[in-house]
């Protein structure tokens, strides 16, 4: 006559538990969020910096690839500590692959926390847009500003900009703050140079003179 069998124990280890969910949903469900992060570290990553440059979307959807990793990450220590708790899973070797998890989200995170940081914001994000048009009206709008340093530099780094309109206005700006013909290249050049090392921080046509 057949019995039941219980569940199996061994010296050593202890009886084997039933988890209280099943294993393969909750790895399955592990596979797909690892390479959820992953596709999201490499590919998506770029698009969304792009896309917040742009003004398109919220700075916060920079941390997608980090947030995907997270999700990731607490699921996993989950299941290692369900195996170790009902499948007699060596702790050690759980802790392991816990603490080697830490360590990547310490990696990406900063580099994370690293490109939100450095983002362009005011200005510089509307100089630094995709759109030559907003360049340029965003160009106009610096000569409203003034001629501070960090307009100056601005306005500057814009005439190496790929779209011809851009680099003309950008010229023609530098050319009104120095008093500089439009022409005289080298000129404008050294106007900016010499103001971006000055100690002042806004400057007149007539003081440079």
């Amino acid at each position: 006559m057949n019995e039941r069998a219980g569940p199996v124990a061994t010296p050593e280890l202890g009886p084997r538990r039933a988890m209280p969910v099943k294993p393969r949903p909750l790895r399955i469900a592990l596979y797909i969020l690892l390479v959820a992060s992953a596709a999201a570290a490499m590919f998506l990553e770029p698009a969304l910096a792009g896309a917040v440059q742009r003004g398109a979307i919220s700075p916060l959807w920079m941390f997608t690839a980090i947030a995907f990793y997270g999700v990731f990450y607490f699921a996993y220590v989950a299941d290692r500590l369900l195996l170790v708790k009902f499948r007699n899973y060596p702790a050690g070797k759980a802790f392991f692959q816990i603490a080697f998890g830490a360590v990547l989200a310490l990696i990406l995170l900063p580099s994370t926390i690293r490109d939100y940081s450095a983002r362009p914001t005011g200005m510089h994000r509307l100089l630094a847009h995709a759109d030559p048009e907003i360049r340029l009206v965003a160009v106009e709008a610096l000569f409203l500003r003034g001629a501070s340093k960090e307009n100056v530099a601005a306005a500057a780094e814009r005439r190496r900009d790929s779209d011809p309109r851009v680099r003309e206005r950008a010229t023609l700006v530098l050319s009104k703050w120095s008093g500089k013909a439009k022409d005289d290249a080298a000129g404008i050049d050294a106007w900016a140079a010499a103001l971006s090392e000055a100690a002042t921080s806004t400057v007149t046509p007539e003081e440079t003179r």
